[in-house]
């Protein structure tokens, strides 16, 4: 069993919620658009190439898709997420912008894309903290390395903390007040709150890296960082 069948559990996001997740997402995440503008920069300048398959493990409403596809014409994105609910705001919203035509959209797990040549970069955003550390993050992990070509980046953003460090506490706390200033309803921010406790799997950022080492890539450079979020760029090994 893979960890794509152990997945976040995004497959509860139905049409009306992954509608509201839109809404929402720039409130809760310090410097969402920053994060999907620079990693398509991170791709850009790390070897993607001017008519790249990008794999897109995680969609989600497709603000990723979006942002590449408008800046890279001749870019082909693969995008699989299990919860189709979001896939259909992805697809109204590549229609509307006429990038339909640069993007695959698949209902499923990234180990159910069908066997097609290497792709030339990856992104995994905001979806390996929902795993567990369990042999499920890694197996995910992998699964993208088998798909990408020698030498291939991947940006990830990830929730890498120590949840019983002092820092991590400081983190979360700044979070908080952060949404409040946002204008979130407190009760909101403490079922977000319950959320992180029930289902994010934080692992310290040492053992990210080692994951992706294992897995078969280099080790993470971070270029992004919003309190417990945090992106990096990483390539696929040239050992296949």
């Amino acid at each position: 069993m893979t960890a794509d069948t152990t997945a976040p559990r995004r497959d509860t996001f139905h049409a009306d919620r992954a509608r509201r997740y839109d809404e929402t997402i720039r409130r809760v995440l310090p410097g969402y658009d920053t994060l999907h503008a620079l990693s398509a920069v991170m791709l850009e300048t790390a070897g993607a190439g001017a008519a790249a398959r990008v794999l897109v493990t995680g969609a989600g409403t497709g603000t990723e898709l979006d942002v590449m596809a408008r800046r890279n014409p001749g870019w082909h994105l693969v995008a699989c997420d299990p919860a189709e609910g979001m896939l259909a705001v992805a697809r109204t919203r590549l229609e509307e912008a006429g990038l339909d035509q640069q993007v695959s959209l698949h209902v499923g797990i990234t180990d159910s894309l069908p066997p097609q040549a290497p792709f030339d970069a990856a992104t995994c955003l905001l979806v390996l903290h929902f795993l567990p550390d369990d042999g499920s993050k890694l197996a995910l992990l992998q699964s993208m390395a088998r798909r990408l070509r020698p030498g291939a980046p991947l940006v990830i953003a990830d929730m890498a903390e120590d949840p019983g460090s002092p820092r991590f506490r400081h983190l979360l706390t700044a979070w908080t007040h952060w949404q409040e200033e946002a204008g979130i309803d407190r009760q909101e921010i403490e079922k977000g709150l319950r959320h992180i406790e029930r289902d994010i799997h934080f692992v310290p950022e040492s053992r990210f890296s080692a994951l992706l080492t294992e897995a078969g890539f280099t080790p993470p450079e971070r270029f992004f960082g919003g309190l417990l979020f945090t992106g990096y760029l990483c390539h696929r090994t040239l050992e296949t």
